[in-house]
């Protein structure tokens, strides 16, 4: 159980959230009693992996602050809106910590040629920060018609367009059901064998 409590501790820290009290930890694991998560954060203590303030919000990890935070790589949206509940996130990948203080992110796996001129290709997992609104000229995250795509947002005189950053693919002029999901903000890629079934997103990327 101490094993699950740290474990707790560090989640919070990777989102960057504050330290919790003792009775929101409580609530976390279903305890009614502050006794039972006192002597589980004592026997940490002791152990040295926390620090045991006294103030309102008295538990600390001892570790280093990491370098890195972490989001939920989705892999897939579906039916219009991101899916970033527990069941539909593949694995969480590690990403510069400011980047987290940027607002709620997300990762996508890339799939098709679509963005390649703009250094965007197949398997790589681009960050994308959740916003409904985007600016003229950034990558973003859109649906319509059911599906979802990642291309440059381009505003002319009320008319939003996707382009694709390969001459193979045609502008998109979007309609008024169309959704954004975020604007990229980061690009994650490996070098090493890369997975011949990645989900980021139909009509080439």
């Amino acid at each position: 159980m101490q094993a699950r409590v740290l474990g707790a501790l560090r989640q919070r820290a990777d989102r960057s959230d504050p330290p919790p009290t003792y009775r929101e930890l409580c609530r976390e694991f279903g305890w009614r009693s502050t006794g039972t998560i006192r002597d589980h954060l004592r026997a940490l203590a002791r152990k040295g992996f926390v620090q045991l303030t006294g103030r309102h919000r008295n538990v600390r990890l001892r570790e280093d602050r990491p370098s890195a935070g972490f989001v939920p790589l989705v892999g897939r949206v579906v039916a219009g809106v991101p899916v970033i509940s527990e069941q539909n996130i593949e694995r969480r990948v590690p990403v510069p910590r400011d980047w987290i203080a940027n607002g709620s992110l997300f990762a996508l796996r890339i799939a098709g040629d679509s963005m390649r001129d703009a250094g965007i290709i197949e398997g790589d997992e681009v960050i994308v920060r959740q916003t409904p609104t985007a600016n003229d000229g950034e990558i973003v995250v859109a649906t319509f018609d059911g599906e979802t795509t990642i291309k440059r947002l381009r505003l002319r005189k009320q008319r939003a367009t996707l382009f694709a950053e390969n001459d193979a693919y045609r502008p998109i002029e979007l309609s008024g059901d169309a959704v954004i999901q975020g604007v990229v903000v980061g690009l994650l890629r490996s070098y090493q064998k890369r997975p011949a079934d990645g989900h980021a997103s139909r009509r080439g990327s």
